[in-house]
C-alpha cells in the first residue's frame, strides 16, 4: 500500500492522478476488510451462546415431541385396555346369565315326566354347558389380554411420567436461562452495530448466509493457503488477496480471505 505525494504545486498529471485515486480505492477497501475482520471476530466470541440460545427451543421441541409420540403410544395401550376389559364385563355378565339358565334346566330336568321330557331337558343342559365352558375359555383368554396389556402399559406410564417431569422442569427453567443468554449475547456483540455498516451489503449477505454453516467464516490467506479448509489457493487469487483491492472467498470452502498485511492498523 502506498502514498503518492508531490513537491509540486502545479496540477498533478492524469496518470498520478489515477494512480492515486486507486489507491485511495484500494484504502477505502483495507477498511471495509478489517471491518469485515472485526465482525468476524465478535461473532466467533458469540458464537457458543447464539449455539445454545438455538439449542435450547431446539431441545424443548424435541422433548414436547417425545413427550407427545409416548402419550400416544400410552394412550392407544390404555384403550386396549379398557376395551378389553369391557369385554370381561360383558363375558361376567353373560356368565350369570347363563348359570341362572343352568340353575333352571336343572329344575325342569328334575320335574320331567317321561324319557322323552329328560332326555330334551338334557340336551337342553348339555347345550347350556357347552355355552358357559365357551364363556369360561372366553373369560379367561380376556383376563390374560388385560394382564399383558397391564404390565406392558407399566413401563411407558412410568417413562411418561418422568418425561413430562422433565420437560416441565426444563420449561420453567428456559426463560430465565434464554434471558441470561440473550443478556450475554447483547454484551459480547455490543461492538457489531460499529461494523455491519462499514461492510457492504453484498458482502454482508454473503457472509450471514454462510456464516451458520461455516465457522470461521472469515480466515487468514497465508502462504497461499486458505487457513480453514487448508487448500491451496491460486497464485493469482492469492497475489489479489495481497494487495486486498476487493472481497475474494476460498475456491474451496467459500470462506472470506485476508491477508494479515492489509488488515492491520
Amino acid at each position: 500500500m502506498s502514498h503518492i505525494e508531490s513537491n509540486s504545486v502545479a496540477s498533478p498529471s492524469p496518470s498520478s492522478t489515477n494512480v492515486a485515486g486507486a489507491d485511495r480505492r484500494t484504502e477505502g477497501v483495507h477498511d471495509k476488510l478489517r471491518a469485515l475482520v472485526r465482525l468476524a471476530e465478535i461473532d466467533a466470541t458469540a458464537r457458543d451462546v447464539e449455539e445454545q440460545l438455538q439449542g435450547i427451543p431446539e431441545e424443548l421441541e424435541e422433548r414436547r415431541a417425545a413427550v407427545k409420540a409416548l402419550d400416544a403410544l400410552v394412550h392407544g395401550q390404555r384403550g386396549q385396555l379398557e376395551e378389553a376389559e369391557r369385554l370381561l364385563a360383558q363375558q361376567e355378565e353373560e356368565l350369570r346369565s347363563r348359570n341362572d339358565l343352568l340353575a333352571k334346566s336343572k329344575a325342569k330336568s328334575a320335574k320331567a315326566r317321561n324319557m322323552r321330557e329328560a332326555q330334551a331337558a338334557e340336551r337342553e343342559l348339555e347345550a347350556i354347558r357347552r355355552a358357559i365352558r365357551d364363556a369360561e375359555e372366553e373369560k379367561g383368554r380376556l383376563q390374560g389380554v388385560i394382564e399383558q396389556t397391564r404390565s406392558v402399559l407399566d413401563e411407558p406410564l412410568k417413562e411418561l411420567e418422568e418425561q413430562q417431569k422433565g420437560l416441565a422442569e426444563a420449561e420453567a427453567g428456559s426463560e430465565e436461562k434464554l434471558a441470561g443468554l440473550k443478556a450475554e449475547l447483547e454484551e459480547k456483540t455490543k461492538g457489531r452495530a460499529e461494523y455491519v455498516p462499514k461492510v457492504p451489503k453484498p458482502v454482508y449477505r454473503r457472509y450471514e448466509r454462510i456464516r451458520p454453516k461455516i465457522h470461521p467464516a472469515v480466515v487468514e490467506a497465508a502462504d497461499g493457503v486458505c487457513q480453514g479448509c487448508r487448500m491451496s489457493i491460486s497464485p493469482q487469487l492469492y497475489n489479489q488477496i495481497i494487495r486486498g483491492d476487493d472481497f475474494y472467498q476460498c475456491q474451496a470452502c467459500q470462506r472470506f480471505l485476508f491477508h494479515k498485511e492489509v488488515v492491520m492498523d
